[in-house]
């Protein structure tokens, strides 16, 4: 019996499924591996899908129009259309439906969309790529007002905003050019007739606007010559001046220019000076910061001391606004550094702090603490 349920078990390794009987057969016995449930039979078939074309060959669409809608990219998107998550095909231009086959990829099918009726698609690889500038001639008065009219609800929004700054802008323009007319006519006496007076004002004007964004006077005047004999073109172009008039206009205005240059200039801050010659304003510019480093350097300053700074610094006609703003920032900081002489003070009693002096905790590098300090009220320029 042992010999026979060694044999057996050998044989029949998955002894639980085995049954002995009382004349010593084995049988197997055999058990259901998969459960049985109930079938449900749905006969409610779902709608279809609505997939396929939406537009054909041919048809006009507008950006955003479906072309195509499919189960995969049987078909492929082309020229001036997109392809969506679910593979929908639509239109990114207003134009015309093509079915096309590319000769790159003999075995897809592509859609597009043609920005000409009697464009054929693909545009061939060496040919220039059509454009839309999205422009079309108006010759109904009413749509002309109505597309003029058209704006969108961001532009709508900040339509007071825009009107606000537009007003603020011609009232600061009003102002200047009085000004500069009023310094032409008193100051440097000049004799002008209407239209050299309104292209100098205009002019000028245009100096102070970039010399006001951190460009050099002489960079700007150059600018604003190129910007006039290029409007000066313009119009030659528009054949609103024949050719012999621009070209005897532009010898007539650079003269003027060069002229007015000479005598007049225009200041950061916004004041016509007289004309100072470039080797005039080097050495202006030397003499001035030989006197700040000599005189302001390296200690703290007081309000009078400021101030005379400042009216050095803001010596008409020689300093450009980056090389003031240099200037004012190693002169006269907001705060001095504590690197300075003089400008920190050592506190015994910081409940009683000596008069006109601002208690302050600061960084000891050498001891790697915090220690409290006084600094005198002239270090923070904010302070009187």
């Amino acid at each position: 019996m042992s010999l026979f349920r060694k044999v057996g078990i050998s044989c029949y390794p998955n002894i639980s499924n085995l049954q002995v009987t009382s004349l010593g057969a084995v049988n197997q016995v055999r058990n259901a591996t998969k459960k049985v449930s109930g079938s449900k039979t749905n006969k409610n078939d779902s709608a279809g899908r609505r997939l396929g074309p939406k537009a054909h060959e041919g048809n006009f669409v507008k950006p955003g129009q479906i072309i195509m809608r499919q189960r995969g990219s049987k078909i492929h998107p082309g020229e001036n259309v997109k392809i969506g998550i679910d593979h929908t095909i639509y239109a990114v231009e207003p134009g015309y439906v093509r079915f096309y086959h590319d000769p790159f990829h003999p075995l897809r099918k592509y859609v597009g969309v043609s920005l000409k009726k009697d464009l054929n698609l693909p545009t061939p690889h060496f040919s220039p790529r059509v454009r839309r500038f999205g422009y079309e001639l108006l010759t109904e008065p009413s749509e002309a007002k109505k597309e003029e009219d058209h704006m969108s609800r961001k532009e709508y929004t900040y339509q007071p905003k825009l009107e606000e700054a537009l007003k603020a802008e011609n009232e600061l323009k009003s102002r200047i050019t009085s000004e500069f007319e009023d310094a032409l006519r008193n100051k440097f006496k000049l004799v002008l007739n209407q239209e050299d007076l309104k292209v100098a004002l205009t002019r000028f004007y245009d100096i102070f606007q970039l010399v006001k964004i951190g460009k050099p006077v002489e960079d700007a005047k150059i600018q604003a010559t190129y910007n006039f004999i290029h409007d000066l073109k313009l119009t030659e172009r528009r054949a609103e001046i024949s050719a012999d008039e621009f070209l005897s206009k532009k010898a007539y205005f650079e003269k003027f220019f060069s002229s007015l240059d000479s005598q007049v200039t225009v200041d950061v801050d916004g004041s016509l000076i007289a004309y100072i010659a470039e080797e005039e304003r080097q050495s202006e510019r030397q003499r001035i910061s030989k006197t700040l480093h000599s005189t302001y350097s390296n200690r703290v300053l007081s309000v009078k001391e400021r101030k005379e700074v400042e009216s050095l610094i803001c010596t008409p006609g020689v300093f450009d606004l980056l090389q003031r703003y240099q200037l004012r920032t190693k002169y006269t900081p907001s705060v001095v550094p504590f690197s300075v002489p003089d400008s920190v003070i050592e506190i015994t009693d910081v409940k009683n702090p000596p008069e006109g002096v601002i208690i302050q905790k600061i960084f000891d590098e050498a001891a790697r603490s915090t220690r409290i300090v006084g600094r005198p009220r002239e270090v923070f320029a904010f302070r009187k």
